[in-house]
């Protein structure tokens, strides 16, 4: 019997059942290796560093890569979960995008893309209770 509660307990953790758990784990992998990466790296180094700490994610907790050709040059830009917000939502501003022409790291980071197009919703919370008192004419 305990073998069995056993492997469910390591099925549900694989599957993603507790994903504030994984984003977090991958989140502290990735800031252990990210200062690894420089500029002018080659793709496949900087993804041979980064990939490995978004393993345990699930598809829906990872932000697809992007490519296209400008000018003749093929731009590549693949994302890295970095940042969580407790809303959630899977937001732009919950990754680092690292940007690839021609096969060469030439960008870390959102600046050079314009900015991320979505944010995080926090939420404030107040500790002031409002009482609301009637007032009689």
């Amino acid at each position: 019997m305990k073998k069995l509660i056993v492997t469910v307990l390591v099925a549900i953790f694989q599957t993603g059942c507790l994903p504030e758990v994984a984003i977090k784990d991958s989140i502290e992998q990735y800031e252990a290796v990210e200062s690894q990466v420089e500029l002018g790296d080659s793709k496949q180094r900087v993804l041979d560093i980064l990939i490995p700490t978004q393993n345990k994610l699930h598809s829906d907790w990872k932000k697809r890569p992007e490519k296209y050709i400008k000018d003749g040059v093929l731009v590549e830009i693949f994302y890295f979960r970095s940042s969580l917000q407790a809303d959630g939502l899977t937001t732009d501003d919950e990754f680092t995008p690292y940007v690839f022409n021609n096969g060469k790291l030439v960008a870390i980071g959102w600046a050079y893309l314009g900015g991320s197009k979505s944010q995080g919703q926090t939420k404030s919370q107040s500790n002031v209770n409002v009482q609301q008192t009637t007032i009689v004419y």
